[in-house]
């Protein structure tokens, strides 16, 4: 959790959030989450709903709208997200004053999406977790894609960040100042990532965090939501993304087997919708180091390394043993995708 959020964010604060959406706070129940306080709750009209708490030290209420703005635009194309839901006043982010003068905390509502978080359901993932569903998610993140094309922001103050601008791709911020190498092989990841194009068939705002913790499945039906994170980028990092946890969610040895077994039904569902080049999958691999470099810095952001056990402290140490020998994520030869 960002640990200024936790140091600012009390009881009065979510009771107040819950108000704000028509909801006492005997009706929320909360929710594991990483960067946002997030409760779960129904409001009075029956409405499964999503209740996030954030703070404008992470997220501002004009860069928060640029979010909504964003998801409406996809919902309105007919595209299976969740979708942000008014609060009582009318409006779809709400703001709390803190109590240092002009920092605030920021609420937004959601639709719950419908069905299973994916990846809290092993039953389901074990029955569904095929090339046919391969195929449905490569379908969806080309319509996301395709629609992302068009959009235009209707606010230059609603602008979401560039790739580059996500704080914790400034390594420099948060790994320990011994860690040269790890600086190093970084920086020069983010250099090679910059010399490639930016041309609106290539580049847009993508949700930049779409793995199997941030979609429902039910009866066959796929729902993205949490686009806390989207952000301008090349539309192949999205699938860098979800190509990262499918390999982090195997043991060491098995993950090229399992990449290679998602990725090409995947691609198979997004190139009936969209195109995407060989060229452009030759990209993956510094994509995924430069995700590799993020996760490490997200573990020094909110990790207090005196608090954790060994188990977590070795996984983290082979993180940075393989930044540092510049080691691939996945020994594949992404260009046969």
């Amino acid at each position: 959790m960002n640990p200024e959020l936790v140091r600012r964010f009390h009881e009065r604060i979510r009771d107040e959030a819950a108000g704000r959406y028509g909801l006492q706070p005997s009706d929320l129940t909360e929710l594991n989450a990483f960067e946002n306080f997030v409760y779960e709750a129904v409001n009075p009209d029956g409405v499964d709903l999503i209740l996030r708490v954030s703070h404008s030290a992470r997220r501002t209420l004009d860069y928060t709208l640029g979010e909504v703005e964003f998801v409406r635009y996809l919902g309105a194309a007919g595209i299976p997200v969740s979708q942000p839901i008014l609060s009582e006043a009318g409006q779809f982010v709400e703001r709390i004053e803190d109590s240092d003068p002009g920092q605030y905390f920021v609420i937004t509502a959601f639709e719950r999406a419908e069905g299973v978080v994916f990846d809290d359901a092993p039953p389901l993932r074990e029955r569904y977790w095929k090339p046919q569903l391969f195929r449905d998610l490569g379908r969806l993140f080309a319509r996301l894609h395709n629609r992302a094309q068009t959009y235009k922001l209707s606010n230059p103050r609603y602008k979401r960040q560039e790739w580059y601008e996500y704080d914790v791709v400034d390594i420099d911020r948060f790994a320990p100042p011994e860690e040269r190498l790890v600086r190093e092989r970084t920086a020069r990841i983010i250099e090679r990532l910059k010399q490639l194009p930016t041309t609106p068939d290539d580049y847009g705002v993508i949700h930049a965090d779409l793995h199997m913790h941030n979609f429902c499945f039910a009866d066959g039906r796929i729902t993205a939501f949490d686009f806390d994170n989207c952000e301008y980028a090349w539309f192949v990092k999205d699938i860098a993304v979800i190509v990262f946890y499918v390999a982090r969610g195997e043991v060491r040895g098995k993950r090229e087997e399992a990449v290679a077994a998602f990725l090409a039904p995947f691609m198979e569902g997004y190139r009936e919708l969209r195109r995407c080049e060989r060229a452009w999958m030759e990209a993956l691999p510094d994509m995924l180091a430069l995700q590799r470099s993020m996760n490490y810095a997200l573990f020094h952001q909110y990790r207090d390394p005196a608090l954790l056990d060994e188990d977590t402290l070795d996984r983290w140490g082979r993180f940075r043993r393989d930044i540092e020998a510049d080691t691939p994520v996945i020994e594949l030869d992404f260009g046969q995708f």
